[in-house]
Protein backbone atom coordinates (compact mmCIF):
# COMPACT_ATOMS: atom_id res chain seq x y z
CA UNK A 1 0.00 0.00 0.00
CA UNK A 2 1.41 3.37 -0.99
CA UNK A 3 1.79 5.98 1.72
CA UNK A 4 0.63 9.43 0.69
CA UNK A 5 2.27 12.48 2.20
CA UNK A 6 0.41 15.72 2.77
CA UNK A 7 2.16 18.71 1.28
CA UNK A 8 2.49 21.98 3.26
CA UNK A 9 0.00 23.58 0.85
CA UNK A 10 -2.57 20.83 1.43
CA UNK A 11 -2.02 21.05 5.17
CA UNK A 12 -2.54 24.81 5.08
CA UNK A 13 -5.77 24.35 3.09
CA UNK A 14 -7.04 21.78 5.56
CA UNK A 15 -6.30 24.07 8.51
CA UNK A 16 -7.97 26.98 6.70
CA UNK A 17 -11.12 24.92 6.16
CA UNK A 18 -11.13 23.79 9.79
CA UNK A 19 -10.70 27.36 11.02
CA UNK A 20 -13.60 28.52 8.79
CA UNK A 21 -15.78 25.72 10.06
CA UNK A 22 -14.95 26.44 13.70
CA UNK A 23 -15.82 30.09 13.17
CA UNK A 24 -19.24 29.10 11.85
CA UNK A 25 -19.78 26.52 14.55
CA UNK A 26 -19.11 29.04 17.29
CA UNK A 27 -21.31 31.63 15.62
CA UNK A 28 -18.47 34.11 15.23
CA UNK A 29 -18.27 36.77 12.56
CA UNK A 30 -14.64 36.00 11.74
CA UNK A 31 -15.16 34.84 8.15
CA UNK A 32 -13.92 37.68 5.95
CA UNK A 33 -15.84 36.77 2.78
CA UNK A 34 -19.60 37.28 2.74
CA UNK A 35 -21.56 35.23 0.23
CA UNK A 36 -23.92 36.20 -2.56
CA UNK A 37 -25.88 38.59 -0.34
CA UNK A 38 -23.00 41.06 -0.16
CA UNK A 39 -23.38 42.22 -3.77
CA UNK A 40 -26.97 43.30 -3.12
CA UNK A 41 -26.15 46.00 -0.62
CA UNK A 42 -24.46 49.34 -1.11
CA UNK A 43 -23.87 52.00 1.56
CA UNK A 44 -26.92 54.14 2.12
CA UNK A 45 -29.47 51.76 0.57
CA UNK A 46 -31.33 51.58 3.86
CA UNK A 47 -31.59 54.82 5.79
CA UNK A 48 -32.03 52.59 8.84
CA UNK A 49 -28.69 50.89 8.43
CA UNK A 50 -25.97 53.50 8.60
CA UNK A 51 -22.29 52.65 8.49
CA UNK A 52 -21.18 51.42 11.91
CA UNK A 53 -24.72 50.71 13.14
CA UNK A 54 -25.07 48.29 16.01
CA UNK A 55 -27.85 45.74 16.10
CA UNK A 56 -29.47 43.74 18.87
CA UNK A 57 -32.05 41.05 18.22
CA UNK A 58 -33.67 38.53 20.51
CA UNK A 59 -36.60 36.22 20.17
CA UNK A 60 -37.59 32.71 19.19
CA UNK A 61 -36.51 30.51 16.30
CA UNK A 62 -37.60 27.16 14.87
CA UNK A 63 -37.31 25.12 11.71
CA UNK A 64 -37.72 21.73 10.11
CA UNK A 65 -35.36 20.25 7.57
CA UNK A 66 -35.22 17.27 5.22
CA UNK A 67 -33.21 15.02 7.57
CA UNK A 68 -35.20 11.94 8.55
CA UNK A 69 -33.56 11.07 11.88
CA UNK A 70 -34.90 12.25 15.25
CA UNK A 71 -31.86 14.43 15.78
CA UNK A 72 -30.46 16.23 12.74
CA UNK A 73 -26.95 14.84 12.10
CA UNK A 74 -25.83 18.26 10.84
CA UNK A 75 -25.69 19.36 14.50
CA UNK A 76 -22.77 16.96 14.94
CA UNK A 77 -21.04 17.76 11.64
CA UNK A 78 -22.34 14.58 10.06
CA UNK A 79 -23.69 14.42 6.51
CA UNK A 80 -27.42 15.15 6.05
CA UNK A 81 -29.46 11.95 5.83
CA UNK A 82 -30.50 12.71 2.25
CA UNK A 83 -27.05 13.91 1.19
CA UNK A 84 -28.40 17.47 1.00
CA UNK A 85 -30.23 19.73 3.41
CA UNK A 86 -33.43 21.62 2.64
CA UNK A 87 -34.86 23.64 5.50
CA UNK A 88 -37.48 26.26 6.27
CA UNK A 89 -36.33 28.26 9.33
CA UNK A 90 -38.20 31.19 10.86
CA UNK A 91 -37.58 33.84 13.48
CA UNK A 92 -39.94 35.85 15.66
CA UNK A 93 -38.18 39.01 16.79
CA UNK A 94 -39.49 39.79 20.26
CA UNK A 95 -37.23 42.81 20.68
CA UNK A 96 -34.68 44.20 18.30
CA UNK A 97 -33.14 47.13 16.51
CA UNK A 98 -30.67 48.08 13.83
CA UNK A 99 -29.43 51.53 14.75
CA UNK A 100 -32.50 53.65 15.43
CA UNK A 101 -34.92 51.33 13.67
CA UNK A 102 -36.97 49.11 15.97
CA UNK A 103 -37.82 45.61 14.73
CA UNK A 104 -39.99 44.42 17.62
CA UNK A 105 -42.70 41.91 16.80
CA UNK A 106 -41.66 41.22 13.20
CA UNK A 107 -41.33 37.75 11.67
CA UNK A 108 -38.71 36.49 9.21
CA UNK A 109 -38.56 33.18 7.32
CA UNK A 110 -36.12 31.65 4.87
CA UNK A 111 -36.02 28.64 2.59
CA UNK A 112 -32.58 27.18 2.06
CA UNK A 113 -31.00 24.34 0.13
CA UNK A 114 -27.50 23.14 0.90
CA UNK A 115 -26.30 20.60 -1.69
CA UNK A 116 -24.11 18.87 0.90
CA UNK A 117 -23.07 19.37 4.53
CA UNK A 118 -24.14 22.80 5.76
CA UNK A 119 -20.64 24.01 6.55
CA UNK A 120 -19.52 23.45 2.94
CA UNK A 121 -21.72 26.31 1.78
CA UNK A 122 -23.08 26.77 -1.76
CA UNK A 123 -26.53 27.38 -0.30
CA UNK A 124 -29.53 28.65 -2.26
CA UNK A 125 -31.67 30.90 -0.09
CA UNK A 126 -34.94 32.82 -0.36
CA UNK A 127 -35.90 35.34 2.30
CA UNK A 128 -39.43 36.28 3.44
CA UNK A 129 -39.99 39.43 5.49
CA UNK A 130 -43.07 40.37 7.51
CA UNK A 131 -45.51 42.38 5.39
CA UNK A 132 -46.07 44.61 8.43
CA UNK A 133 -42.53 45.95 8.17
CA UNK A 134 -42.08 49.57 7.09
CA UNK A 135 -39.63 50.29 4.27
CA UNK A 136 -36.88 51.06 6.78
CA UNK A 137 -37.62 47.89 8.74
CA UNK A 138 -37.72 45.79 5.56
CA UNK A 139 -34.37 47.13 4.38
CA UNK A 140 -32.84 46.67 7.83
CA UNK A 141 -33.93 43.00 8.00
CA UNK A 142 -32.72 42.30 4.48
CA UNK A 143 -29.33 43.81 5.30
CA UNK A 144 -29.08 41.98 8.63
CA UNK A 145 -29.91 38.56 7.18
CA UNK A 146 -27.65 39.43 4.25
CA UNK A 147 -24.70 39.69 6.62
CA UNK A 148 -24.01 43.37 5.98
CA UNK A 149 -23.68 44.23 9.66
CA UNK A 150 -21.59 41.30 10.87
CA UNK A 151 -22.13 38.86 13.71
CA UNK A 152 -23.69 35.42 13.53
CA UNK A 153 -25.94 36.49 10.65
CA UNK A 154 -22.87 37.35 8.57
CA UNK A 155 -21.51 33.86 9.19
CA UNK A 156 -24.75 32.35 7.89
CA UNK A 157 -24.81 34.70 4.88
CA UNK A 158 -21.25 33.75 3.97
CA UNK A 159 -22.48 30.25 3.09
CA UNK A 160 -25.02 31.47 0.51
CA UNK A 161 -23.91 31.34 -3.12
CA UNK A 162 -27.31 31.88 -4.79
CA UNK A 163 -29.72 34.41 -3.33
CA UNK A 164 -33.26 33.96 -4.64
CA UNK A 165 -34.40 37.35 -3.41
CA UNK A 166 -36.58 38.73 -0.63
CA UNK A 167 -40.36 38.97 -0.55
CA UNK A 168 -42.78 40.82 1.70
CA UNK A 169 -45.26 38.24 2.97
CA UNK A 170 -47.91 37.60 5.56
CA UNK A 171 -46.08 35.42 8.09
CA UNK A 172 -47.99 33.85 10.97
CA UNK A 173 -45.90 32.48 13.81
CA UNK A 174 -46.97 30.87 17.09
CA UNK A 175 -45.93 28.52 19.86
CA UNK A 176 -48.57 26.65 21.84
CA UNK A 177 -47.16 24.25 24.41
CA UNK A 178 -45.11 21.67 22.53
CA UNK A 179 -46.50 22.75 19.14
CA UNK A 180 -44.88 25.37 16.93
CA UNK A 181 -46.49 26.59 13.70
CA UNK A 182 -45.23 29.03 11.08
CA UNK A 183 -46.94 29.91 7.83
CA UNK A 184 -45.89 32.12 4.91
CA UNK A 185 -49.08 32.89 3.02
CA UNK A 186 -49.05 31.50 -0.52
CA UNK A 187 -45.70 29.78 0.02
CA UNK A 188 -45.96 27.12 2.75
CA UNK A 189 -45.05 26.61 6.35
CA UNK A 190 -43.81 24.40 9.14
CA UNK A 191 -45.53 22.59 12.00
CA UNK A 192 -43.39 20.77 14.56
CA UNK A 193 -43.92 19.01 17.90
CA UNK A 194 -41.33 18.89 20.67
CA UNK A 195 -40.22 15.51 21.99
CA UNK A 196 -40.95 14.90 25.67
CA UNK A 197 -38.27 13.51 27.94
CA UNK A 198 -38.67 11.06 30.81
CA UNK A 199 -39.60 13.88 33.20
CA UNK A 200 -42.15 15.36 30.80
CA UNK A 201 -39.90 18.25 29.88
CA UNK A 202 -38.69 18.95 26.36
CA UNK A 203 -35.59 17.12 25.17
CA UNK A 204 -32.78 19.62 24.70
CA UNK A 205 -29.21 19.66 23.42
CA UNK A 206 -26.43 21.93 24.60
CA UNK A 207 -23.11 22.94 23.07
CA UNK A 208 -23.56 21.08 19.79
CA UNK A 209 -20.64 21.47 17.36
CA UNK A 210 -22.93 23.20 14.86
CA UNK A 211 -24.09 26.45 16.44
CA UNK A 212 -27.73 27.16 15.59
CA UNK A 213 -28.46 30.05 17.94
CA UNK A 214 -25.52 30.29 20.32
CA UNK A 215 -25.39 30.14 23.29
CA UNK A 216 -28.95 28.89 23.79
CA UNK A 217 -29.92 25.19 24.14
CA UNK A 218 -31.80 23.54 21.27
CA UNK A 219 -35.18 21.85 21.74
CA UNK A 220 -35.54 18.70 19.63
CA UNK A 221 -38.73 18.45 17.58
CA UNK A 222 -40.35 16.33 14.88
CA UNK A 223 -42.27 17.82 11.99
CA UNK A 224 -45.92 16.91 11.60
CA UNK A 225 -45.92 18.71 8.26
CA UNK A 226 -43.88 21.21 6.33
CA UNK A 227 -44.24 22.49 2.81
CA UNK A 228 -42.68 24.95 0.38
CA UNK A 229 -43.96 26.04 -3.02
CA UNK A 230 -42.02 28.89 -4.57
CA UNK A 231 -39.11 29.57 -6.91
CA UNK A 232 -40.06 26.53 -9.00
CA UNK A 233 -39.83 24.23 -5.95
CA UNK A 234 -42.67 22.07 -4.62
CA UNK A 235 -42.03 20.18 -1.39
CA UNK A 236 -44.25 18.44 1.16
CA UNK A 237 -42.63 16.54 4.03
CA UNK A 238 -43.51 15.14 7.45
CA UNK A 239 -41.75 13.19 10.17
CA UNK A 240 -38.47 15.01 9.62
CA UNK A 241 -36.12 16.60 12.13
CA UNK A 242 -37.06 19.87 13.79
CA UNK A 243 -35.24 22.38 15.99
CA UNK A 244 -36.32 25.26 18.20
CA UNK A 245 -34.41 27.75 20.29
CA UNK A 246 -34.21 31.22 21.70
CA UNK A 247 -31.89 33.44 19.73
CA UNK A 248 -29.78 36.46 20.59
CA UNK A 249 -27.87 38.19 17.79
CA UNK A 250 -25.91 41.35 18.46
CA UNK A 251 -22.90 43.34 17.31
Amino acid sequence: MKNEQITPEENATEHSTSDRRRSFLKGLASIPAVGAFSSLFTPGKASAAMNGSVYNLKGRYFESCSCTTAVCPCLFLQDPTEGYCKAFPSWHIEEGNLGDVRLDGLNVAAWLHSPGPLTQGNWRLALYIDENATDDQYNAIEELWGGTHGGHLQVIASLVSEYLGSTAAKISWKEDGNTRIMSVEGVGGVEIEAYEGADGKNVTLHDTPLAIAPPHPITINKSTRWSYQDNGIDMLLSGTAGLASDFTYSV
